[in-house]
């Protein structure tokens, strides 16, 4: 039955794996995810509520930074604390919900991504001679985005597979630039706080 699923799957994406390079078809990814966990979050988080949590931990925070240098001022705010921790909690809570709702389908399109685009994946096997590498990235944007330690980091946890490319990015390096890059800007069109 998984099979058959997979199957069912592949028929739907691989004329965009086909079609295009890999930045195209993991944006593709990354956009649709991004999509599936904002509008999880418009729908099933009370977006007035987390606004007047973030107004109220906010407004704490300037006070606290000005009574910082005064012994007494902090320990008035030592109750105000305790309830700014519940809130906290309480939005710690909301932003969990739709996490609820998205984890499990999240993880299942990132297995299928890596099927797709992974060392032996999909692309690979159309692509023999591709090396993993989906973008190039200037020597600057490189080292801004520390993209030596996480080669480094990476190749502590894989030991086999594409090797390290020098200022590039490979799958997973791409979808979460650009996961977070049409995640920030859905959370500005949909409102989200």
């Amino acid at each position: 039955m998984f099979e058959s699923i997979l199957n069912f799957i592949d028929s739907l994406v691989l004329p965009i794996v086909k079609s295009y390079p890999p930045a195209i078809g993991i944006l593709i990814f990354a956009i649709g995810v991004s999509i599936i966990s904002n509008v999880a979050t418009k729908l099933l988080v009370d977006q007035k509520r987390v606004g007047e949590i973030k107004e109220e931990i906010k407004k704490f925070q300037k006070k606290y930074k000005l009574a910082s240098k005064d012994p007494e001022a902090l320990k008035k705010l030592q109750e105000e604390q305790e309830k700014i921790m519940a809130l906290n909690a309480e939005l710690m809570r909301l932003s969990f919900k739709p996490m609820i709702y998205t984890f499990i389908p999240i993880i299942l399109i990132f297995i299928y991504m890596k099927h797709l685009y992974g060392y032996n994946g999909i692309y690979h096997q159309l692509h023999p001679d591709w090396n993993g590498v989906v973008v190039y990235l200037p020597i600057i944007i490189s080292k801004i985005f520390l993209i030596d330690f996480w080669h480094w980091l990476g190749s502590i946890f894989y030991k086999s597979g594409f090797k390290i490319v020098p200022n590039a990015l490979g799958w997973l390096g791409w979808y979460i630039l650009s996961s977070f890059v049409s995640s920030t800007v859905l959370r500005k069109i949909l409102g989200l706080k």
